[in-house]
């Protein structure tokens, strides 16, 4: 069996476990990677091993899978003194057959602060409306629709985003993130900074968007779309709407 060592970061002492505990996918003989997580503190040192290092390995602190059909485990044992103390095990199973699928997810979202949801069940990043100087602004506004999920396979964060928009510095302006936990996975503003007439909105035209959450896979993590108007300057146009979220499992489309 193929082998190797990982220290734990975790110094909570008395227990210990490993993330993700299973993997389970069809097969597309594509080489995917995983990293492997330790919770707790396991008192020493943890050595991997393979049943099947073709199917699977552990290497550089990750799993290693996808190229050969079939099923593996993955033993982690914890050794002091030239003894084994204590085991974990991880199963992963590469299914050839099409059969193994996985649903599409629909999360449960929570928004706050300038964000709501109309009545054809879209959800809006607004602005403050309820009154406006001269220049037609009032008062930066922030908001944040949010879901925790638990990724036990590799998902795509699926949805449908249009709007309008400040059209002077439209990239850094009246901004609508997609974020992982903290990490930003991507800004749906235009890529670069447009300079057109403040008056006027940068019109979003709506599009399907697609982020992988392949990386976080056997991680229990939280979605995120933040909003923030960044400033207090031209706010009397629509903000921005966002429907159909879902996870879409990868390889079953």
């Amino acid at each position: 069996m193929a082998s190797q060592t990982l220290k734990s970061l975790d110094t909570a002492f008395g227990y210990w476990d490993l993330r993700p505990r299973e993997i389970v996918e069809p097969y597309d003989a594509t080489p995917k990677s995983v990293p492997i997580a330790i919770t707790g503190d396991p008192g020493g040192e943890v050595m991997f091993s393979s049943t099947h290092p073709d199917v699977v390995r552990v290497e550089d602190g990750s799993l290693h899978y996808g190229l050969n059909p079939g099923a593996a485990v993955i033993i982690a044992e914890v050794v002091v003194d030239d003894a084994v103390v204590s085991r974990r095990y991880m199963q992963v199973d590469v299914c050839k057959s099409a059969a193994q699928t996985f649903p599409t997810l629909v999360p449960q979202w929570q928004a706050s602060g300038y964000v709501e949801k109309t009545s054809e069940g879209a959800w809006h990043f607004r602005y403050f409306d309820e009154w406006f100087d001269d220049q037609d602004g009032n008062i930066r506004v922030t908001g944040e629709l949010s879901a925790v999920v638990d990724l036990d396979h590799n998902y795509t964060l699926v949805f449908e985003a249009w709007g309008q928009i400040e059209s002077f510095l439209s990239h850094s302006r009246d901004t609508l993130e997609v974020l992982v936990n903290d990490e930003v996975q991507r800004r749906l503003n235009p890529d670069w900074d447009t300079y057109g007439d403040p008056q006027n909105p940068f019109v979003v035209g709506r599009d399907v968007f697609r982020v992988p959450l392949s990386s976080y896979t056997g991680e229990q993590v939280t979605l995120r779309f933040v909003w923030d108007t960044q400033d207090e300057f031209l706010q009397r146009f629509d903000g921005w709407f966002v429907d159909k979220l879902r996870l879409e499992p990868e390889g079953d489309r």
